[in-house]
C-alpha cells in the first residue's frame, strides 16, 4: 500500500479545475426573477458570485420561491 501512496504523489496530472458561473450568467438569472428589485438584484449578486454553490442552490428552486430565498440569504 505505500507503493500507492508514493506513486500518487509523483502524479503530474493536474487537478480539475471547478466549474465557475460566469458573471454575466449569475446576472441574467437574477434578471429573470419577477418582481426582484435593483437593489435586491445587486445584494444577491454579490452573495451568488463569491458562492458557486448558492447559486446551484438558486438554479434547484422553482422559480416562484427564487426570489423569497434570496431575500431571507443575509
Amino acid at each position: 500500500m505505500k507503493g500507492s501512496f508514493n506513486d500518487d504523489l509523483k502524479s503530474l496530472e493536474p487537478l480539475p479545475l471547478p466549474q465557475v458561473t460566469p458573471p454575466a450568467e449569475i446576472l441574467a438569472t437574477l434578471e429573470m426573477i419577477p418582481d426582484l428589485a435593483r437593489g435586491d438584484i445587486l445584494r444577491s449578486y454579490g452573495k451568488l458570485i463569491l458562492s458557486e454553490r448558492l447559486y446551484q442552490a438558486l438554479l434547484e428552486l422553482p422559480m416562484n420561491f427564487r426570489k423569497e430565498w434570496l431575500l431571507i440569504l443575509e
